[in-house]
């Protein structure tokens, strides 16, 4: 899940216009605290903003530390201030 969101963030100049504030508009929510990183993500998910990922395999959700989440907001704030 973190790492789409980043991917996201870091091919969001080769996104439309379009695309582009819909991803913002997500992500501003997330950091404002309006949502969590998992409503973010259904909602990157339901957009088609991020790719459907690939259901053939099981595999635990991967849990983030504190450091991750922290990390990935930095990003996010960098990316909306640009």
């Amino acid at each position: 899940m973190y790492k789409q969101i980043e991917r996201a963030i870091e091919k969001i100049n080769s996104s439309s216009k379009l695309h582009q504030d819909k991803i913002k508009s997500i992500l501003k929510k997330y950091i404002e605290g309006e949502i969590n990183i998992d409503e973010a993500y259904y909602e990157l998910l339901d957009d088609e903003l991020i790719p459907m990922p690939q259901r053939c395999s099981m595999s635990a959700k991967i849990p983030f530390t504190q450091e991750d989440e922290n990390r990935l907001k930095e990003k996010i704030k960098s990316m909306l201030s640009s």
